[in-house]
């Protein structure tokens, strides 16, 4: 219930937090990338963008157990985004929506690196 609580009344990012430089943080900065860039109409991910950022972690070094956690995370901060998004939505600016744009086509593109 604390979990759904925190969902409601905070910001997701005050409810999720992990180390800026890890998997598991570049994770969460890539599941808000793609949720707001969605709420903003500035772009859609591939089908294929979580698997393809976890090859990019591989390829940074990142263990098995980071790979694994960096799943969940990206897994729990994009439903977390999803149900606040449906619950308290929230406006886009045309600066924010535009600022997206360039962070998401890099994305699709495969480009991981400014996470």
């Amino acid at each position: 219930m604390s979990a759904l609580a925190c969902l409601l009344a905070l910001p997701l990012t005050a409810c999720v937090t992990a180390a800026p430089h890890t998997s598991s943080g570049r994770a969460v900065e890539l599941a808000n990338l793609v949720s707001r860039s969605i709420a903003c109409r500035a772009g859609a991910p591939r089908t294929s963008t979580l698997d393809r950022f976890l090859d990019a972690e591989r390829a940074r070094g990142a263990t098995p157990e980071q790979i694994a956690g960096a799943r969940s995370t990206y897994v729990t901060v994009s439903e977390a985004a999803t149900i606040n998004q449906d619950v308290r939505p929230e406006a886009c600016s045309a600066e924010e929506r535009s600022s997206l744009k360039p962070r998401m086509a890099r994305v699709r593109a495969g480009d991981f690196s400014g996470l």
